[in-house]
């Protein structure tokens, strides 16, 4: 990809595949690289993505925080 997402400025940051599975199982990993999953196949963890940045797109500022920490820890 050579061009930037909305809302980037700057050089275009090296983008990679967000879906892997382990074990059998789909994952798909946050900008943060916290796996979520299991997922039966790749297009569950498709929805399971587009689920995720609906919430993260939509959720109060309270919240997001409370995430972030949990993903970090």
């Amino acid at each position: 990809m050579t061009n930037n997402r909305a809302g980037e400025a700057g050089p275009v940051p090296l983008r990679s595949d967000r879906f892997f599975i382990a074990q059998g199982e789909w994952f798909f990993s946050t900008r943060e690289g916290a796996p979520i999953g299991p997922f039966e196949d790749k297009g569950e963890a498709r929805k399971g993505l587009d689920d995720f940045i609906e919430f993260m797109s939509l959720a109060e500022p309270r919240t997001l925080s409370r995430l972030y920490a949990t993903l970090a820890s």
